[in-house]
């Protein structure tokens, strides 16, 4: 069955829906990466090898700290997402505890453990979870795109 506002809605949910679990579907391993990177990343030194005095080579630096920061600025902005912004402009309050147990825990839960905690019915948690994929689309960086597709 249709809602009356999805007839005149101007977003495509299934594809906004699809690209916002594209994104959440990577949180546990880009969480696990940025957590196992701290301190990790170096420059190779040579030791017991004759050289002149170290000199920090700062291109490295760079690409080391980009690489160490980007998973954890994925990491941040789901988190923030789901933590500070779903709660506050939600309709739904359950919308955020969807999303983080089914995305954002390092062992997500399955849909049958998720809707007995919530307490829906089969139908009306995978509509809770398509309209909080979309609303977690909405908060999205539109760079380098946006998440949310409109259907025109």
């Amino acid at each position: 069955m249709m809602r009356v506002t999805q007839r005149f809605s101007r977003v495509d949910r299934d594809k906004t829906a699809a690209n916002a679990e594209r994104i959440l579907i990577q949180y546990p391993n880009r969480k696990v990466m940025a957590m196992s990177r701290e301190n990790t990343l170096a420059s190779p030194a040579m030791d017991g090898m004759p050289r002149s005095p170290s000199v920090e080579n700062h291109a490295d630096d760079k690409i080391i700290n980009y690489i160490e920061n980007d998973d954890k600025q994925f990491c941040d902005r789901c988190e923030k997402i789901i933590n500070t912004l779903l709660p506050q402009t939600a309709v739904n309050d359950k919308w955020p505890i969807i999303l983080k147990m089914r995305y954002v825990a390092l062992k997500p839960l399955t849909d049958d453990v998720i809707m007995e905690r919530v307490g829906y019915q089969s139908s009306q948690y995978y509509e809770a979870v398509k309209d909080a994929l979309c609303a977690f689309a909405e908060w999205w960086p539109n760079y380098p795109g946006s998440l949310v597709v409109s259907k025109f």
